[in-house]
């Protein structure tokens, strides 16, 4: 382990600016539909009316130079956004065809520039100490966009370039990524897929293949190469209707004596709640609490210094309330219009004062079989009974 850390600062940054909803889709396309400003502004409204955001230490926004997207991107590739901004309708839409699951509008390249900005902004104040942690309300989302390709939304891969701006900036040599999103993120796979520094894990829909961005390189034995062999983690989920258990389960058992050996010095997560319960796109079962117990499985890593960054998450774009009815930010997962008969319930949690959390790790020895374990109280679902050898080892 890492020795001579400084105690962690206090605090926890949030960052949005309302003008990154400047972008919207200016044609029809059922496909991009989704992807609307107002997944972003309400959010921050619902944070804003739960009292989150007035508890956090508000950070403020810039926009990326160029010099910072060209950690990831080609010149070539930012040049051809950067040239959205003079284009006509018909031009954005000619060039949107020419990638998948994606529109341009003449606010693009600034709007793009200020999420990767917000980004690098919050990744800055948590390495230097100023904060803790932090989450970073962005838009457009990034983790599928390649080194010369828009792509699912994504412009400009917004936590590749922090990933690669930590460790250029502040010397930082190892990083863990963490991507809940239930879309793969390979625009990440690829920028690290070499690179030992930073181990990329990523759970997603996969349907052996058959679910978007349906690549053979979202599969469990797609590693890494070269030195980067062993550093990338594909969990790929082909069936829907994954619960709490499932998730805190890969978290112990794949994902954390992982990142316990690697030792990361920074944290950085690809937050897409499209994997939450309510999504109709990602039909998994996971409620809101278990991405809190997820976010504090993750503080224990580099010292609490974990960057979230806001990836996909649906919306209903006639409707007016928050996506985050089913929940607030790091704590939740965003509804697309789906939950309404869990909004009641849901309402009366988020107004309850916060309970103290107790997580608990079971760290096998070297020649135990059970590897890392919860025990059953924790694990265990309403109506899923308990393997035998499951009540044999926490009976021992």
């Amino acid at each position: 382990m890492a020795k001579n850390r400084p105690p962690g600062p206090q605090g926890t940054a949030l960052i949005y600016d309302k003008d990154m909803a400047r972008v919207r889709l200016l044609w029809d396309d059922p496909e991009c539909a989704i992807e609307v400003p107002e997944r972003l502004t309400s959010t921050y409204a619902r944070l804003c009316h739960r009292g989150l955001a007035q508890r956090c230490v508000q950070l403020p926004v810039r926009e990326a130079t160029e010099e910072d997207l060209e950690l990831v991107h080609s010149p070539e590739y930012v040049a051809v956004v950067k040239g959205t901004q003079t284009m006509s309708r018909e031009q954005l839409h000619t060039l949107a065809q020419q990638y998948d699951a994606v529109y341009f509008h003449p606010s693009t390249f600034p709007c793009a520039r200020m999420a990767v900005g917000a980004t690098l902004q919050l990744v800055d104040a948590v390495v230097t100490g100023a904060v803790g942690n932090g989450m970073a309300l962005v838009r457009p989302p990034g983790h599928h966009s390649q080194r010369d390709a828009a792509n699912g939304f994504c412009v400009f891969n917004n936590v590749a370039i922090a990933a690669e701006h930590a460790k250029r900036r502040h010397g930082l040599q190892r990083i863990l990524i963490v991507d809940w999103d239930i879309h793969h993120g390979q625009g990440i796979q690829r920028a690290f897929e070499n690179d030992p520094s930073v181990l990329y894990f990523s759970w997603h829909r996969y349907e052996h293949q058959s679910f978007w961005p349906r690549l053979r390189e979202s599969d469990y034995d797609v590693v890494g190469q070269g030195p980067g062999r062993g550093f990338t983690v594909n969990v790929p989920w082909n069936k829907v209707g994954m619960r709490n258990a499932d998730y805190v389960s890969v978290f112990l058992h794949v994902l954390l004596p992982l990142a316990i050996e690697f030792d990361p010095e920074l944290v950085l997560v690809s937050a897409g709640y499209d994997s939450g319960i309510g999504d109709p796109e990602g039909e998994m079962k996971a409620t809101p609490e278990c991405f809190a117990h997820l976010t504090f499985l993750l503080l224990p890593l580099a010292r609490g210094r974990l960057c979230a960054v806001l990836e996909c998450t649906g919306v209903n774009p006639e409707r007016e309330s928050s996506p985050w009815d089913a929940g607030p930010s790091l704590l939740g997962t965003p509804s697309t219009g789906t939950t309404d008969g869990l909004k009641p319930l849901l309402d009366k949690v988020l107004s309850c004062p916060p309970r103290s959390l107790c997580t608990g790790i079971g760290l096998a020895v070297p020649d135990s079989a059970s590897g890392l374990n919860l025990p059953p109280a924790l694990l265990q679902e309403k109506g899923v009974p308990l393997r035998e050898e499951e009540e044999a080892l926490w009976a021992r």
